[in-house]
């Protein structure tokens, strides 16, 4: 789930006329938190609670597991070790190489998401400690268990949305909360800079 925000040319040029470029992006990020905060409570609150870990672990952050790039970077790897395998002697060699070329393609990956997308991005949900979210949300159908019930039939599990609902009643609350924390942001800096000047 996603939301892009466009047509705000007013606080874009505004944005712009801020000094850096990583300031630029601190104070979007920084109204990006809080406009979200609300959605962030309510995820939270329609977690369903078990012990308490899939509520706790619900999060906003810059980054997901799995990031562009890494994803890449491990295809390309997969392919090259495919490669020098078959190659014989020299695949120790061509390991180190294609390294070199894995980074590259890491790299590429990660500018080519940067230049599709906007430079603020931020991410709502749970963390490695709620590695279980998605089948809380989306549900389970049956099948076979693994591991200390191995071989035995699991009949499924309802979805539990959490995150849906939370988005769907505060994606429009958010954007209109958004410009005015960012404008905020935006003055404030103002108001900062002739102190830096002296």
């Amino acid at each position: 789930m996603s939301f892009r925000i466009e047509g705000m040319a007013a606080l874009e040029r505004a944005l712009e006329a801020v000094a850096s470029r990583s300031t630029q992006l601190a104070i979007t990020r920084r109204a990006l938190r809080k406009a979200a905060h609300p959605m962030l409570e309510k995820a939270r609150q329609y977690a369903p609670i078990d012990e308490g870990d899939l509520e706790a672990s619900i999060r906003i952050g810059t980054r997901i597991k799995g990031e562009v790039g890494r994803a890449a970077y491990a295809r390309h790897m997969a392919d090259s070790w495919d490669a020098a395998k078959a190659a014989g002697r020299q695949a120790q060699w061509d390991r180190v190489v294609e390294k070199a070329h894995a980074a590259q393609a890491l790299r590429d990956a990660r500018r080519a998401f940067r230049a599709a997308n906007p430079p603020a991005i931020l991410y709502l949900g749970p963390t490695t400690a709620g590695w279980h979210g998605h089948f809380v949300e989306f549900g389970t159908g049956p099948h076979r268990n693994g591991g200390k019930f191995a071989g035995s039939r699991h009949p499924g599990t309802s979805p539990e949305p959490f995150l849906r609902p939370a988005f769907d009643s505060e994606a429009r609350p958010t954007i209109d909360r958004l410009a005015p924390l960012i404008w905020d942001g935006i003055q404030r800096n103002a108001a900062r800079m002739p102190k830096r000047r002296r």
